[in-house]
């Protein structure tokens, strides 16, 4: 096993720098990068110029969201623009790993190190860069990075990982690790990958006008947005459509609709009968309910899901509907959000829960059955409200501000709805949003506004191509709103 070992590093060290191209390029097309790479760059030069805290960083995310790519950028980055040699980096993948013998990355990094440093962890005296992909192969991840961490101050360790769960929550390393969460693309991130790199300095005015209700730079905010368009080349008109039903993975950008579907598909697979593997007490029966609840909610329109009514609907324990919903959000493939109500009430409320991103419902629909089956101005409008709903749950988990994302519980009368969505900024006023393609009646967010004693709402809606305030509603285009 040892020789084993020591030939993989050996081999790993020769070529990943000549695997640069192939991995970072298509059809001789260098990749964009997302804005993950840029918060990621930042902690590695603090590093090289003394920062010693923040060199343990874990990426979790669903497969295929461009963790691996991530990694190579990383990579060619300290090679090629901060002159790392090739030996004080080692980049491994721990499911290849697994095809030798046991997978152990203490034990790799102590081989490496000896081998071409002349040192052990505890002596090295020199910064290197250790990237390991599917780290969630080896069960002692956490231990291993929490050992390497306190062995030495001049290791700069990233581990990336499909399983989320074992990647999220793991208290061995939780006071050494920086979590970085790596989730499926938004709308401006595609249009960076997919198009060309533009500085986004649209998505912080944005949320202070969602936020505060102020308009008085709205013209400037459509200019820059009409700016970035016009430097595009070959845009489809149609993009913003596709993305919804098929967008949030980089890979998508390559394949035909019916590619991706099956990509996305089996990926759904992978997460429940290979991630899911690894926790102690899945079984069968629990993957096979966990694909019978996701199905469930892809056909589902969005709404408040009780525990009970889902153990009901397929005749299984609560205790196993509440494990395996735990699973499945913290898989990232969905997410819950809670209903805004005081806070010891909200523990007895059933949840809302939304995919991940908008492609997971439609791709899970287009498997199953037809997601034409109802009106198509319907039913984009559900895709958008899951978009609308992903965008504010990743927000909260992205920025330092508390930003919440409720649904609204408030009482009403049988003729009337509620609105879609309630946000709050840390302990300010809360501020109502609807969401629609067609037509919508100003009634329900009205009646929020009033309810919750806001001072102004959002109605996100294909209905106006700019953005517009009457009284204290503010109109906002979808596509704006894909730039928050």
């Amino acid at each position: 096993m040892n020789e084993l070992q020591n030939r993989y590093i050996r081999n790993q060290i020769l070529s990943t720098p000549l695997k640069l191209d192939q991995e970072l390029t298509h059809k001789d097309k260098k990749f964009n990068k997302r804005s993950d790479y840029d918060n990621i760059i930042k902690y590695i030069d603090d590093f090289l110029e003394g920062e010693n805290i923040n060199r343990f960083l874990v990426l979790p995310g669903l497969r295929d969201v461009g963790k691996t790519t991530l990694l190579f950028q990383i990579y060619d980055y300290l090679l090629n623009k901060k002159g790392i040699s090739s030996q004080d980096i080692l980049y491994f993948s721990c499911d290849r790993f697994k095809k030798i013998g046991d997978v152990d990355i203490f034990s790799v990094v102590n081989s490496y190190l000896e081998t071409y440093h002349n040192s052990i962890i505890e002596t090295l005296s020199k910064p290197v860069f250790i990237l390991v992909d599917e780290a969630q192969y080896d069960k002692d991840w956490a231990l291993n990075g929490k050992l390497i961490f306190d062995g030495s101050k001049n290791i700069f360790m990233i581990f990336s990982g499909s399983s989320a769960l074992k990647l999220s929550h793991n208290p061995d390393a939780a006071r050494r690790l920086l979590n970085i969460p790596i989730y499926p693309l938004t709308y401006s991130q595609h249009l960076k990958l997919k198009y060309g790199d533009f500085k986004n300095d649209i998505s912080n005015p944005l949320i202070q006008m969602i936020f505060d209700g102020n308009i008085y730079d709205v013209n400037e905010l459509e200019r820059r947005i009409i700016n970035i368009y016009s430097n595009f080349s070959n845009y489809n008109i149609y993009e913003w459509k596709n993305f919804l039903e098929f967008g949030g993975f980089p890979s998508s950008f390559y394949q035909n609709t019916n590619d991706i579907t099956k990509k996305i598909v089996n990926m759904v697979d992978k997460v429940v009968t290979t991630d899911m593997t690894n926790i102690e007490g899945i079984n069968n029966d629990t993957q096979y309910l966990a694909f019978q609840i996701l199905n469930f909610f892809a056909f589902q329109n969005p709404g408040e899901v009780s525990k009970g009514s889902i153990s009901n609907h397929f005749d299984a324990k609560i205790a196993l509907v509440t494990k395996v919903l735990d699973i499945l959000e913290k898989t990232q493939l969905i997410f819950h959000i809670e209903p805004f109500t005081s806070s010891v009430k909200r523990t007895t409320k059933p949840y809302e829960y939304f995919f991940a991103t908008s492609s997971l419902k439609h791709n899970l629909i287009l498997n199953i059955g037809n997601a034409t089956f109802e009106d198509e101005t319907a039913y984009m409008g559900k895709l958008l409200e899951t978009y609308v709903a992903s965008s504010f749950h990743d927000l909260d988990n992205k920025s330092q501000m508390n930003y919440k994302i409720y649904y609204d519980d408030s009482k009403k009368k049988s003729s009337e709805k509620n609105v879609d969505f309630i946000v709050q900024r840390g302990l300010e006023k809360p501020i109502p949003i609807e969401v629609s393609c067609g037509k919508k009646n100003k009634s329900q967010i009205k009646r929020a506004i009033n309810t919750y004693n806001s001072p102004h709402g959002i109605i996100i809606s294909n209905t106006t191509s700019n953005i517009v305030k009457e009284d204290n509603i503010i109109y906002l285009p979808p596509e704006t709103f894909a730039f928050m």
